[in-house]
């Protein structure tokens, strides 16, 4: 009987003990669900381009507000990762509807190459800096430099400035000309975006 006793009262010992480690183990598994990374995905953005003319020296400016992208963000580490920004080329606008259709299917080919996209691997949100980058346009891909800024930061959104500069000839983009105005290679990127928590 003593022994059914000592071995009931064990049991109900190591229940209670049980018991303890699950709840812990419940809250500790809550915790990190709050602080681990979350994802985002981007709804407010503007992309735009600028380039200059030549003999005339005027600038080409072209727009878009269409921006798909996605990353996850590390509240802990203060870290954004795994970057990803596609911008359908084909919406780009410059101001002159004949001009945006040669851009688009005789230089930038949209039927054949739609998208361009820039990846980044991680970044801090809370600094403003440079940061590696590729970006993938007209069938190739090219390692770029993108100088960053954060704008806002809360848990519920976040909002970046980011520029840079591309070489049209690294990515196999003939010269483009329109009614006598040639455009040089180099042109200057401009990318801003507000990204939602999706939790």
């Amino acid at each position: 009987m003593d022994q059914q006793r000592f071995t009931l009262k064990r049991f109900h010992h190591l229940k209670k003990i049980w018991s303890i480690y699950m709840k812990k183990l419940l809250i500790a598994l809550l915790l990190s669900l709050n602080t681990y990374s979350s994802p985002y995905s981007i709804k407010d953005a503007q992309v735009e381009f600028q380039a200059k003319g030549f003999p005339s020296f005027i600038n080409i400016n072209g727009k878009t507000q269409e921006l798909n992208g996605t990353f996850s963000y590390d509240p802990e580490k203060e870290e954004i990762k795994d970057l990803s920004l596609t911008v359908p080329l084909a919406t780009l606008k410059t101001g002159m509807e004949l001009r945006d259709e040669h851009m688009t299917t005789k230089y930038l080919e949209t039927d054949k190459f739609p998208h361009a996209e820039i990846i980044i691997d991680k970044l801090n949100p809370k600094a403003e800096g440079k940061v590696n980058a590729t970006l993938k346009l007209h069938g190739k891909s090219r390692e770029i430099i993108v100088e960053y800024k954060r704008v806002s930061l809360s848990q519920e959104n976040i909002t970046f400035n980011c520029q840079f500069s591309i070489d049209l000839s690294d990515y196999a983009i003939a010269t483009p000309s329109f009614q006598g105005i040639s455009v040089a290679k180099d042109v200057k990127v401009s990318v801003d975006f507000t990204a939602h928590n999706q939790k």
